[in-house]
């Protein structure tokens, strides 16, 4: 396909500050063998899209090494492929980029030379399913400046959501954009995603330049409601948003319906890709007892696994239990251990006879290389 993706790691990093501590939100595992970059690189690759870049903002060694030179993905190619930009200063501005505008700056000249005709933006913590194909024919077809990628869902809290809401009138169109707002009810949240023109996203960058505009969302998508065409285009799958610890907990959980597991994985949009691993099957003891859970391969069970998603190369020994927990990868489980609603990050290891409990609503986190 004649399109450009780009794909942002980190836009909103702020907010997952305990999974986000020490690698970006790219990075993030998710669903038992996966990291968040999968879903977003794995959609582009499904669409016959065959030239990305990503443009990262920290913590960015292990998404590095997940995504490698994108062979996985089949994106290790002498034309197009992948390419990874990492952080850099920009003429007086030497810190980070301070928000999507201001990163389109730093890599204009990519964005200049490439001959693609579309661009799709895209970011990591939207969990969805999607063939860009159809997204780019409605782009086409209603001859937008800027197309948005929606679902319409309900929102329950009445607090600061992260999420931009859409109003559209009857032909798809937008009449108010609203940023961040603190609401509640049944709204057109968009996915953080948008195609537009290569040639119109140039212009953008060179108008951002000239104002000093940084934020797409405030400077482009809601100052400029009005003036622009902006469309939605309504996505009806399975989709999940990773903005907090409590979203990640709940959404990771929600894989354990097969329901949200159909949808996600088994979309006939096509697979999610990932990094292979040539670990060794799961191997369960005669003692293991195993209910409602996801257990990746590589982990050693003896002990009890009940509605919780295991990582690759975990082991959990003779009498632990471990309920609505998330366990990743290379954490370890001592004997007569009890886990409920835990988060263990990376290289955990929990002592024996140790009981941690956390809530529903609020699990309790063990940083990476943690022994507890």
């Amino acid at each position: 396909m004649n399109c450009l993706g780009i794909i942002f790691s980190d836009m909103q990093d702020w907010n997952i500050t305990e999974l986000a501590s020490h690698r970006s939100v790219a990075a993030i595992p998710f669903g038992g063998r996966y990291r968040l970059i999968d879903f977003p690189l794995s959609n582009i690759v499904n669409s016959d899209i065959n030239k990305v870049c990503i443009i990262t903002k920290s913590n960015y060694r292990s998404l590095m090494e997940h995504v490698g030179s994108g062979k996985d993905w089949d994106l290790s190619r002498k034309k197009g492929g992948i390419l990874i930009f990492p952080p850099y200063a920009l003429g007086e501005n030497h810190g980070l980029f301070q928000g999507r505008l201001d990163a389109f700056k730093r890599v204009l000249d990519y964005i200049v030379s490439s001959k693609e005709k579309y661009v799709v933006l895209s970011d990591c913590d939207m969990i969805y399913n999607i063939n860009y194909r159809d997204v780019i024919d409605y782009h086409e077809k209603k001859n937008s400046d800027i197309t948005a990628v929606y679902t319409r869902t309900n929102i329950e809290k009445n607090s600061s959501i992260h999420k931009i809401l859409y109003e559209l009138d009857d032909d798809g169109r937008a009449d108010d954009i609203l940023v961040y707002p603190i609401t509640k009810g049944t709204y057109n949240v968009g996915l953080n995603t948008w195609v537009m023109d290569k040639d119109f996203i140039e212009s953008l960058i060179y108008d951002a330049i000239a104002r000093n505009y940084k934020d797409f969302s405030y400077d482009v998508l809601a100052r400029k409601v009005h003036s622009l065409r902006i469309y939605g285009y309504e996505y009806t799958g399975y989709f999940a948003h990773i903005d907090s610890l409590q979203s990640y907990y709940e959404n990771s959980l929600g894989l354990l319906n097969a329901n949200n597991l159909q949808r996600l994985f088994y979309s006939k949009t096509g697979p999610i890709y990932t990094k292979t691993k040539d670990s060794t099957p799961t191997r369960y003891c005669t003692d293991a007892n195993v209910k409602n859970s996801l257990i990746a391969s590589g982990c050693v069970i003896e002990g009890n696994v009940e509605n919780s998603m295991i990582f690759r190369g975990v082991k959990i020994d003779k009498n632990a239990s471990v309920k609505n927990s998330i366990i990743m990868q290379h954490s370890a489980i001592g004997e007569n251990a009890k886990l409920d609603s835990i988060i263990t990050d990376t290289y955990v290891q929990v002592t024996n006879s140790r009981i941690l409990l956390g809530y529903s609503n609020c699990p309790f986190f063990i940083k990476k290389y943690s022994v507890v």
